[in-house]
């Protein structure tokens, strides 16, 4: 037999005892906190104006506005009548030294074919696994550029590196390196020192 147990009224032996209804009341103290807030902003103002008038007027004594634009030119005359002798401007012309300058040229093209003449690698990656480093030199070579897998043993293990190049010169490389950021690959660059 099935009871609903949500609409059954609550039965018990001892009777409840009711708390005592409190009245709401209203503060009005809150109204006359606002307006006491407000005469003391007010009046603290007018405080603080008063003292900034009595301030002004002492420090100029009396003195109108005319009287202090007038001691104000009198001191800018006073400054420029003043004479002050600077002993640099004689000084200088004096302690000038001359250096003989050896005018020397420098071959912009000659820099220009060193900088060419460097050699470059670069290396897009380094991996244990050698399947992984044949993968990214099949997608170099995809992209037209000469790759090659090398070997190099380091603390026991066998890193596979993915080299690119050589490159002859500056801008060689700077187009390789160009094309594998585009490819989303961080390349290293490498110099290859001359013989």
């Amino acid at each position: 037999m099935a009871q609903d147990f949500a609409k059954k009224k609550k039965t018990s032996s001892a009777p409840s005892k009711k708390k005592p209804v409190r009245s709401a009341t209203r503060n009005n103290n809150q109204s006359s906190n606002h307006w006491s807030w407000y005469f003391s902003g007010l009046f603290s103002g007018l405080l603080l104006c008063v003292i900034g008038y009595v301030a002004l007027t002492q420090l100029n004594n009396g003195a109108t506005i005319a009287d202090v634009v007038d001691s104000i030119q009198d001191t800018e005359n006073n400054d420029s009548n003043r004479t002050t002798e600077l002993e640099f401007y004689d000084y200088l012309p004096q302690a000038e030294v001359e250096v003989n300058v050896v005018p020397v040229e420098i071959a912009s093209s000659a820099i220009e074919s060193e900088a060419n003449q460097i050699t470059y690698l670069l290396q897009a990656g380094s991996f244990l696994d050698p399947n992984d480093a044949e993968a990214l030199r099949a997608r170099l070579i995809l992209m037209n550029l000469d790759t090659r897998v090398q070997p190099h043993p380091l603390s026991g293990r066998i890193w596979y590196r993915v080299q690119s190049g050589p490159f002859l010169g500056r801008n060689a490389v700077e187009a390789a390196e160009n094309i594998m950021i585009e490819n989303n690959i961080d390349p290293i660059r490498m110099r290859i020192p001359s013989p």
